[in-house]
C-alpha cells in the first residue's frame, strides 16, 4: 500500500486527503501524522524518511508493524486495525462465507428435491388413482436411476392390472351370460310344471330338461372352482411316478359309453412312458381332450392316439375326423367360455380347454391345436419326462 501511495504522489497531482480516501481499507488504519515522535523511531529510520524511503517501525509485541512514509511536510502511518477490529473483520468474513455456503447448500437441496421428491409425489398421486380403480394412469420418464426403474415397474404393474381388470370384467360377463341360459330354462320349465293339465309324458319331459340344466349348472360351477384353484396354483402338488401311456388308455376306457354309443374306433399307438406328477390332475386333461374328440367325431368315425419321445419329452397327439375348427376360431379355443360349435352350446361349460391349458402349463408342458374345417382336429401335448419332479 505504501508503494501505491508513493506512485499516486509522483504520477498525479492529488492531495494527501484525496490519496488517503483512495487507499483507505477496512483492514488497515491509514492516517496522516503531522509530527513524529523521535523517541519511537531509530535515528537511521528518521534519516531514511527524510530521503523519502519507506520505513517499518515496530509498535509492540502484540500490535504488529507500522509502515511510515513522508508526504511533503507530513507523514503517513499505515498499520493493521486494532485486534478487536481485526477479530470483527475475521468474524464478518467467516459469517459471509457461512452464509454463502448455506445459500449454495439450499440451492442444491432445492434442485435435489425437485429431481427426487417431485417424481415420488407423481408416483404417490398415480398410486392413489390406481387405488380408486383408474388403470389408465401412466407416468412418462427418461431417467435411468432407481426412480426411473421404479417408475417403469409401476407402469408395467398398472398395465398388468388393466389386463387383469379387463379379464375379470369379461369373465363376470361371460359367467353371467352362461348362467343365465340354464337358469332361464329351469325357471321356464318349472312354471310349465305348475299346469295341472299336463300329461305324464309332458311332465317327465319338462322334469328331464330341468334336471339336465341343473346338471349343467353343477358342472359349470365345478369347472369354475377347479379353474380358479388351478390359476392360483404355481406348482404341481402330490406328485407320484406313474405310467403315462396307461393313464391315457384308462381315460379312453372311462369314456367308453360315449364312443361306444357312436360306434367310434380308437387307433392307439403308445410307447411306454414313465413320468412323475399329479396323476389325477393330468387325467382331467386327457378326459377333456379325448371327450372333445369323441363329441365332434361323427358316428362310425375314428380317433387316432399316438406318442413318441422328443428331446427328453413325451409328445402325445390325438387326432379326430370331426367337423374341424375354422381359422378364425382356432386362436380362441383356450379362452374361457368359448365354444366352437354354437349349436352344442348347451352340452358343455366352455371351460374344458381352459382347464386343460392350465393343467398342461402347471406340468411345464405345452399344448397346440391344428384343425381343418370338415377334416378334423389334431391336439398335440408335449410334457417333460421329469415334470413334477421335486428339486
Amino acid at each position: 500500500m505504501a508503494q501505491a501511495i508513493q506512485a499516486l504522489r509522483s504520477r498525479t497531482e492529488l492531495t494527501l486527503e484525496d490519496i488517503l480516501s483512495i487507499v483507505s481499507s477496512p483492514n488497515y488504519n491509514v492516517r496522516r501524522v503531522e509530527v513524529l515522535d523521535p523517541a519511537g523511531i531509530p535515528p537511521e529510520d528518521l534519516e531514511r524518511l527524510e530521503a523519502d524511503e519507506i520505513v517499518h517501525v515496530g509498535r509492540g509485541r502484540f500490535q504488529g508493524i507500522t509502515t511510515v512514509l513522508r508526504f511533503g511536510d507530513a507523514y503517513i502511518s499505515i498499520g493493521l486495525q486494532t485486534p478487536r477490529n481485526l477479530f470483527q473483520i475475521w468474524f464478518s468474513r467467516l459469517w459471509n462465507s457461512i452464509a454463502l455456503y448455506v445459500a449454495i447448500a439450499a440451492a442444491l437441496i432445492l434442485a435435489l428435491a425437485n429431481k427426487v421428491v417431485h417424481p415420488v409425489l407423481q408416483l404417490t398421486a398415480a398410486t392413489q388413482k390406481v387405488a380408486r380403480g383408474d388403470f389408465d394412469v401412466r407416468i412418462e420418464t427418461v431417467r435411468n436411476d432407481e426412480i426411473g426403474h421404479l417408475t417403469r415397474n409401476f407402469n408395467q404393474m398398472v398395465q398388468e392390472l388393466r389386463t387383469i381388470e379387463y379379464l375379470r370384467k369379461d369373465f363376470i360377463s361371460n359367467v353371467s351370460h352362461e348362467l343365465k341360459t340354464p337358469l332361464a330354462a329351469i325357471q321356464g320349465y318349472a312354471r310349465l310344471l305348475q299346469d295341472d293339465r299336463l300329461t305324464v309324458e309332458e311332465r317327465n319331459e319338462y322334469a328331464a330338461v330341468i334336471a339336465r340344466e341343473a346338471g349343467r349348472l353343477a358342472n359349470m360351477s365345478s369347472a369354475m372352482l377347479s379353474l380358479s384353484r388351478l390359476e392360483s396354483q404355481n406348482t404341481v402338488e402330490s406328485t407320484t411316478e406313474f405310467s403315462l401311456d396307461e393313464q391315457i388308455r384308462r381315460s379312453i376306457l372311462v369314456l367308453e359309453p360315449q364312443w361306444d354309443r357312436k360306434r367310434i374306433l380308437f387307433d392307439i399307438e403308445l410307447i411306454p412312458m414313465r413320468m412323475r406328477g399329479n396323476e389325477e390332475l393330468l387325467q382331467q386333461a386327457w378326459l377333456n381332450i379325448l371327450g372333445n374328440a369323441v363329441k365332434f367325431t361323427p358316428d362310425g368315425g375314428r380317433v387316432k392316439v399316438r406318442s413318441r419321445s422328443v428331446e427328453g419329452a413325451w409328445e402325445i397327439t390325438i387326432r379326430d375326423h370331426g367337423i374341424g375348427i375354422s381359422r378364425e376360431d382356432l386362436p380362441r379355443v383356450f379362452e374361457k367360455f368359448f365354444q366352437v360349435d354354437r349349436t352344442r352350446a348347451g352340452e358343455g361349460s366352455g371351460l374344458g380347454l381352459s382347464l386343460v391349458k392350465r393343467i398342461i402349463t402347471l406340468f411345464r408342458g405345452s399344448i397346440t391345436m391344428e384343425s381343418t374345417p370338415g377334416e378334423g382336429t389334431t391336439v398335440t401335448v408335449v410334457l417333460p419326462d421329469d415334470c413334477g419332479e421335486e428339486g
